[in-house]
């Protein structure tokens, strides 16, 4: 290679690192309350262990950029921290649609395999699920314009490290019984030629975990 080939190639390799830095995706952080969003906000914005979060979030937090760097390769993103109970739901469509959420991570925890008639994670995936699915935005029952679908939808298994030994399984991550109750849903947005990436995760605890999960949804998707 040439010295003027050399110096392109690293001229190029600069460039695409300032581009990914300066260039924000947008990610949505969506799930029941206490499944560990605001920890992961944490965790995206200073790596390390999380302090053990204490209030619930209150509806919808301003976005914030956050930086992830692994294996060489960084980027930066944009997430909000939203509230998790049923009556800020609404607030998940104001997010994706004002900020045109590329990626979306939908977390959950094992209370629906601990309490097979707690059905939050459930629902809150189910109402997720609807609003990705559908082709326009609405406000009411007034149908607005056709909306961008988002690149790829995360099924966030949070928590591994309080449940993974309880529910332990052998075999492909795919295929842990965590994920069963949503199969439908995940369905449903493959049918709308949305792929879906299951992950099991330690937000609180494990910073490569959850730095890899979204590196790999970036490049995979």
């Amino acid at each position: 290679m040439s010295l003027m080939a050399g110096f392109a190639v690293v001229a190029a390799d600069i460039a695409l690192g300032i581009y990914h830095k300066l260039n924000t995706i947008p990610f949505g952080v969506y799930g029941a309350t206490r499944v560990g969003k605001t920890t992961l906000h944490n965790q995206l914005r200073t790596r390390g262990e999380v302090a053990d979060i204490k209030k619930r979030t209150v509806g919808l937090q301003r976005a914030t950029r956050k930086s992830v760097k692994i294996d060489g390769d960084a980027r930066t993103l944009k997430t909000a921290d939203i509230g998790g109970e049923s009556k800020y739901w609404d607030l998940w469509k104001k997010d994706m649609k004002e900020r045109k959420v590329d990626y979306i991570i939908f977390m959950i925890d094992d209370r629906h395999l601990e309490q097979t008639y707690n059905l939050e994670n459930q629902l809150a995936w189910s109402y997720l699920v609807d609003l990705v699915c559908d082709d326009y935005w609405y406000i009411g029952k007034k149908r607005k314009k056709k909306k961008q679908f988002p690149k790829a939808v995360g099924l966030w298994a949070n928590k591994y490290d309080k449940w993974g030994k309880k529910h332990n399984h052998e075999g492909p991550i795919e295929d842990h019984p965590i994920f069963q109750s949503f199969k439908y849903g995940m369905q449903r947005l493959h049918d709308k030629g949305i792929p879906t990436h299951k992950y099991i995760v330690s937000a609180k605890s494990d910073p490569e975990m959850v730095y890899r999960g979204v590196m790999t949804m970036i490049k995979d998707y």
